[in-house]
């Protein structure tokens, strides 16, 4: 059926298994804000070379209702006014439909409402209110969806996270419960907002060799979802606006190409991958790189979840059961939060050169890779109160990055925002990150867990007398530099220094091979046969294991050493200098003292 330009109120769209062909011109549907097209099941509309569908700035919507098995091809669909949150084109998210190589520009809310099993392919979504594209339906029934091939410019013209902040509803496109979905081949660019963002309950994407440049906000955003590999794309220049503007406030939290916020990898939830896997992209002077979050207040039941939602393994029907006290035991303190865990990081490109980045940037908010999380705080009947999170982000999620070729001044946030760290103790024995990745072509040793050299009265803190001992630093003299520690008798049954930092030095690696040194030396004659005991510790300060390193009287600096391995469940270390000199006032030297991994 031939469809003339013009106003076409009077003509019938509605009719199913037919094709409507529109002839070249601009074709409107009347003058009431709710004229709309209505297609029957497996109808399709085709628009000849130049046919305009307006919607005058007065009509809402253009294709509507829940018909199946619709395809649009090859118009040009623009001035249609959808309110915030609705769509232009496929408004009620119909099932099977095919838009393909239509111009889907300048209309408010999103230029188009995807469905399960829909085909978006080849279409240009440019400066639409909110959305170029948006993928809601009640219940996770979007499956199969395809988005391939498009070009999203210019869109969220209306700046609506400022318009209402934290709404969290701006973007390239935007995905809500969809299980399955491919992003693949799509230029998206200079959009107000991120590019592709997946929030709440998705799961199994894949985004792959996507073009992703110049956004104004996050490349890629995952949100409290499951299950992707994010593949081959390019992703350069974005979240420019959106981390000057945290610049500006003085807000130091690492806005990224790549950002996950509670996002898991998970195998009890159907997918292609039981992994967030990110590898073989490329990016290049974005305002930071990739950002592994996990919000420690927010899970089923907490105010922090504004969403309302819960897990995929919960599931709404279960929601009231994460709470107090149920929550507080397995398997629902598991299964009641989105952790941010099973994140695979490899065999990508990391290009950074702060002077490309809008002209310059701070190198204390740009330039960073994050794994993170905050101090738990509420509400008062939380499980993950304090630094749980933090501790489980980083060691415990199966969290990693190795294999990765970086360039460029990066920095690690890691734990908490107040540890931003350098590559050499971001790939050491306290974080065990990025095995096998090269920095500017090199790889930089880890650095020591603790190395102590007394250049100054501070650094002899840790140490205090637990008996029969003294404890002072001492200018001149040294084996390096111009300080030392020197520990005196100061009784004749015994003597012992400990460190007063309980539960010791974080960092280590259990199964994992230390070097411990000092130098040495007789400081007030007669120097003791001296013990310094490394103590291998658990988290909860518990001590796994003792080794000795026997200091005998050396009148010239001499070092001591020796290699470990750290015990079965060791995360931290200490030590202690235990003697029996005999004589009170008798003393040795200390300096140069260090832990660090074997093959540092």
């Amino acid at each position: 059926m031939v469809v003339p330009s013009g106003d076409n109120s009077g003509v019938d769209l509605r009719k199913a298994n037919t094709t409507y062909y529109f002839a070249t011109g601009t074709h409107t549907l009347g003058a009431d804000k709710y004229a709309q097209i209505m297609p029957g099941d497996g109808a399709t509309f085709i628009g000849a070379p130049g046919a305009v569908l307006d919607g005058q700035k007065l009509n809402q919507y253009a294709f509507t209702q829940h018909a199946t098995g619709v395809t649009i091809k090859y118009l040009t669909i623009t001035g249609f006014v959808a309110p915030q949150d609705e769509g232009v084109v496929n408004h009620d998210s119909g099932d099977g439909w095919v838009v393909e190589h239509n111009t889907i520009r300048d209309n408010g809310g999103a230029g188009l409402m995807a469905g399960a099993e829909n085909e978006i392919r080849g279409n240009c979504f440019k400066d639409n209110g909110q959305y170029g594209l948006n993928a809601y339906k009640a219940g996770n029934t979007i499956t199969g969806l395809v988005v391939a091939g498009n070009e999203f410019t210019g869109n969220n013209t209306d700046d609506w996270e400022h318009q209402v902040p934290g709404c969290g509803c701006t973007g390239a496109m935007k995905f809500w419960a969809v299980n399955g979905a491919d992003v693949t081949g799509n230029w998206v660019h200079g959009n107000h907002g991120p590019g592709v963002w997946a929030d709440t309950n998705n799961n199994d994407f894949l985004i792959e060799d996507n073009l992703i440049e110049d956004n104004e906000s996050l490349g890629i955003f995952y949100e409290i979802s499951y299950n992707a590999v994010i593949r081959n794309n390019t992703i350069r220049r974005n979240a420019w606006d959106s981390g000057a503007e945290r610049a500006t406030k003085g807000d130091p939290f690492p806005e990224a190409a790549i950002y996950l916020s509670e996002a898991d990898g998970e195998p009890r939830v159907p997918a292609r991958t039981s992994k967030i896997e990110i590898t073989g992209n490329l990016l290049e002077n974005n305002w930071g790189g990739i950002t592994a979050w996990a919000n420690a207040d927010r899970f089923c039941n907490s105010p922090a979840s504004t969403t309302g939602d819960c897990t995929m393994i919960v599931g709404p029907a279960n929601k009231a059961k994460c709470s107090d006290p149920d929550i507080k035991s397995e398997p629902l303190y598991t299964d009641c939060r989105w952790w941010t865990k099973n994140v695979d990081v490899h065999h990508n490109t990391f290009a950074f050169d702060p002077g490309d980045v809008n002209g310059g940037c701070p190198t204390q908010y740009c330039g960073h890779m994050a794994l993170l999380s905050n101090w738990g705080t509420y509400p008062d009947w939380s499980p993950y109160m304090g630094d749980v999170i933090q501790k489980s982000i980083v060691h415990d999620s199966h969290n990693s990055w190795h294999d990765n070729t970086y360039t460029g001044p990066w920095q690690f946030r890691v734990g908490d925002m107040d540890t931003r760290v350098a590559p050499g103790h971001w790939i050491g024995p306290q974080y065990g990150q990025d095995a096998g990745s090269t920095f500017d072509g090199g790889t930089p040793a880890p650095p020591a867990i603790a190395a102590h050299d007394f250049e100054d009265g501070s650094t002899t803190s840790p140490y205090s007398a637990w008996y029969g001992a003294g404890v002072a630093h001492q200018s001149g003299g040294a084996h390096g530099g111009d300080g030392s520690l020197q520990l005196t008798s100061a009784q004749t049954g015994g003597s012992a220094v400990a460190l007063d930092n309980y539960p010791g030095y974080r960092g280590v690696v259990a199964g994992a091979s230390y070097d411990v040194s000092l130098w040495y030396r007789e400081a007030v004659a007669t120097m003791p046969t001296v013990t310094w005991n490394v103590r291998w510790r658990d988290e909860s300060g518990t001590v796994l294991r003792t080794d000795a390193v026997p200091l005998a009287r050396k009148s010239a600096w001499t070092e001591a050493s020796g290699t470990f391995t750290a015990p079965a469940g060791a995360t931290r270390v200490d030590w202690t200098f235990v003697w029996s000199s005999g004589v009170v006032g008798s003393a040795f030297q200390i300096d140069d003292l260090a832990i660090r991994a074997a093959d540092a």
